[in-house]
């Protein structure tokens, strides 16, 4: 055997070969990684309705608190008028002749009107009984809740849902309470 100046041998040490393709552990890895993500947007995607629904539900409930305490501090009547594409907030404004009529308020941020998803229908219960929702409002028309400065409000019960019935919330308050918002279970 050779050596060289340096003292090394000359002669190359044995390599082994490379291997062509991909271990058992790698592919296991990759394949998890893979269903990891898989499972993500599939439980992204399905739940995004139902996070509309619940999200719609829970800002009207927290709006109609807000409107609740506001005709108290306001001391006036404020009104909320839902048709099927949506809902707004209205007040009672006295006029010098003739009756007081139901505007629009326009100037809140908080409550203005709002639309309803397109894929969410809404149905209210008025003393029990279904009360059918306009496709639109017509200017000065009343509210279908009405709040109080007594702080009094008109008791409802208002369930959205998807058009297919699958996911349902309630919003649901009698005459001071709060509104309480749940999930009816879901049909088959």
């Amino acid at each position: 055997m050779q050596t060289s100046a340096t003292g090394m041998s000359s002669e190359k040490p044995h390599r082994r070969s490379a291997s062509k393709g991909f271990t058992l552990l790698e592919l296991l890895v990759v394949l998890l990684i893979l269903g990891i993500l898989f499972s993500l947007a599939t439980l992204s995607i399905g739940n995004d309705q139902e996070t509309q629904i619940k999200e719609d539900a829970y800002r009207l409930a927290s709006l109609i608190e807000l409107v609740s305490e506001e005709a108290i501090l306001q001391g006036r009547q404020l009104g909320l008028k839902f048709t099927t594409e949506g809902y707004s907030f209205l007040f009672l404004a006295p006029q010098n002749e003739g009756p007081s009529l139901w505007l629009q308020l326009e100037q809140d941020k908080l409550l203005r009107p709002r639309e309803f998803h397109p894929s969410t229908s809404a149905q209210l219960t008025l003393d029990d009984l279904p009360h059918a929702l306009p496709a639109t409002s017509a200017e000065h028309d009343a509210p279908q809740l009405y709040f109080l400065s007594s702080g009094e409000r008109t008791p409802f019960m208002l369930r959205l849902s998807s058009n297919d019935q699958r996911i349902v919330y309630q919003l649901k308050s009698n005459a001071l309470g709060p509104v309480k918002v749940g999930k009816e279970l879901e049909l088959p």
